[in-house]
């Protein structure tokens, strides 16, 4: 949410469409999540399975 309040963001519409549906989309609980886990799960196994099942914003 902080991005938003910077003055150059306001001229990224598509920026501020992504950041949009991301918080929408509850995509900073998932990240904190992640946190928690090692490295090589998001990188071995969140991500190649994110990919491949298409999960991820347009």
């Amino acid at each position: 949410k902080q991005i938003a309040s910077y003055p150059w963001f306001e001229k990224k519409k598509a920026w501020q469409k992504e950041i949009e549906l991301m918080l929408k989309n509850g995509f900073k609980l998932e990240v904190e999540s992640l946190i928690s886990k090692d490295i090589s799960y998001v990188t071995e196994e969140y991500v190649p399975q994110r990919l491949e099942e298409g999960d991820f914003l347009d």
